[in-house]
């Protein structure tokens, strides 16, 4: 037996897309009811009643399951929402949409906190408010970069918040396949890198000032591979040793190349001994030729570098100019030891030397001697045209003494009118006695000193190791006393100690 409505039944299930399920269930109920309307109800027999009452109630549950089915998907959808919409208002960056003109349509909480603002009250303004004047550019290459390639763009720049407060941001904006009025959206999201740029110019500053210490310092560094002898030059260091590129040393024997020869052997083998001992970081001073051919002191800190096995990997020299140092250094220990009037070694100078003169007498069995001068008349000289042509006067005996004796010879200032001369190698008297007279000779003519012809003979005494003294300044006593017996018999002559 058919049905009323077996003409028209349409299938219809819960999985049905929501519209479709409506449409369908509206029409089959028309098509029902014209059924109805064109037999008459009186051409119902009571089974075509109880199916009637049986297929509305089926249509009945039918709708009652779709009702949950759709409330069920309602409830999904919201939580879907509700979770896509905590996401985005609770995220940690910022989202903005904009409109193609740049007019914010809309943002999430952590936009609004970005520009310090109300969220309603953002809605149309544009972007450019917020951004710093001199990050204008910044921006608007990147937005016309979007529009013209549709590719993402990225760019940072500075945010000016509505509480006058700066914060750099890290801008990414995209395309959205959103359309408002036929014109399409834009995303713009936008994340705090500003802890980050406070770091990157912190690290900037204190980069900047190292450089400067160094730079003040005269600190460059390099590096060396003890596996491969392989060196290599950061610029500052090519910059302080004026090397290009491409003359450059390659490896630790072409570095060794341009050591001072008086050092080369020394620092490689302190380099060496460093390699065999690596946790102890010590320091080496060397000279250094640079490419104008001078030689400069350095002071070179040397420092392991480990693998993750803790064994050697290379070698950091970090070394500093020391060459104005050294040379104050040597000035200073040159006027601790020298006559800063004539340039003659001083009293502890001309001991030192003496005796290393005299030890090697006393190897080679050889005699020694010992010539003490005095300026006759310096005083009357001194006080009569004042101390300035005293002290040139004094000059210029200290020359005519160095000119008169020979480069083995020593010759030094006491102090006042008083010189000392120690000759090496003298093989008697006579050898004495002529360095004696051709000294005396040297000193007898005239000085001419600005205008003035000064005369100013010497009286001399003599000593002879070992025959008057073992020691210096015993020699040096021997000297002086037979340099007064000379003023008092003889001025302008020599006398011997012994005589």
């Amino acid at each position: 037996m058919s049905h009323p409505d077996d003409s028209v039944n349409i299938p219809v299930t819960a999985d049905s897309e929501p519209a479709a399920l409506g449409q369908a269930l509206r029409q089959r109920a028309e098509t029902l009811l014209e059924t109805l309307d064109a037999r008459g109800m009186d051409t119902f027999t009571p089974v075509a009643t109880d199916r009637l009452v049986y297929e509305l109630r089926v249509h009945q549950i039918e709708l009652e399951l779709q009702n949950e089915e759709l409330r069920r998907a309602q409830e999904s959808m919201d939580v879907l929402q509700a979770r896509y919409f905590g996401l985005y208002d609770l995220a940690p960056v910022g989202y903005l949409t904009l409109s193609e003109a740049g007019l914010i349509q809309e943002a999430n909480r952590a936009a609004a906190t970005f520009l310090n603002a109300l969220r309603g009250d953002l809605v149309d303004q544009p972007i450019t408010r917020f951004i710093l004047d001199e990050d204008q550019a910044v921006y608007a290459q990147c937005r016309n970069q979007l529009w013209s390639g549709e590719e993402p763009q990225t760019a940072e720049l500075r945010l000016l918040c509505l509480d006058n407060a700066t914060r750099w941001v890290r801008l990414e904006a995209s395309l959205t396949p959103e359309v408002t009025g036929g014109v399409p959206l834009w995303r713009v999201i936008l994340s705090d890198i500003t802890d980050r740029k406070r770091s990157d110019h912190d690290l900037f500053v204190t980069q900047a000032r190292l450089r400067l210490v160094a730079e003040i310092a005269d600190l460059t560094f390099w590096e060396w591979n003890p596996r491969t002898n392989r060196v290599s030059f950061p610029s500052p260091w090519q910059q302080q040793m004026g090397y290009p590129a491409d003359e450059l040393p390659t490896h630790l024997a072409d570095w060794s190349t341009l050591l001072h020869p008086e050092d080369r052997e020394r620092i490689l083998n302190r380099i060496k001994h460093f390699v065999d001992a690596p946790t102890t970081p010590y320091e080496i001073q060397y000279r250094l030729q640079r490419k104008d051919g001078v030689y400069r002191w350095f002071v070179a800190l040397l420092e392991a570098i480990l693998d993750d096995r803790d064994h050697l990997d290379h070698v950091l020299l970090v070394n500093q100019d020391v060459t104005r140092h050294k040379e104050s250094e040597d000035r200073a220990l040159h006027l601790a030891q020298h006559d800063p009037l004539t340039g003659l070694p001083s009293r502890a100078l001309l001991d030192q030397i003496a005796n290393h003169m005299l030890a090697s007498a006393h190897r080679s069995g050889s005699q020694l001697a010992v010539l003490f001068f005095d300026l006759d008349h310096f005083k009357a000289i001194n006080d009569t045209h004042g101390h300035r042509i005293g002290d040139l006067l004094l000059q210029a005996v200290a020359r005519r003494l160095l000119d008169a004796f020979r480069e083995e010879d020593l010759v030094g200032r006491l102090g006042g009118d008083e010189f000392v001369a120690v000759l090496a190698n003298i093989r008697n008297d006579a050898d004495a006695a002529s360095a004696a007279r051709t000294a005396i000779a040297a000193l007898t003519p005239a000085y001419l000193i600005e205008g003035h012809a000064l005369h100013c003979v010497s009286s001399l005494g003599i000593s002879l190791f070992p025959r008057d003294g073992t020691t210096i300044e015993h020699l040096i006593q021997c000297a002086d006393l037979a340099m007064y017996h000379a003023k008092q018999i003889s001025p302008g002559q020599s006398q011997f100690a012994s005589q």
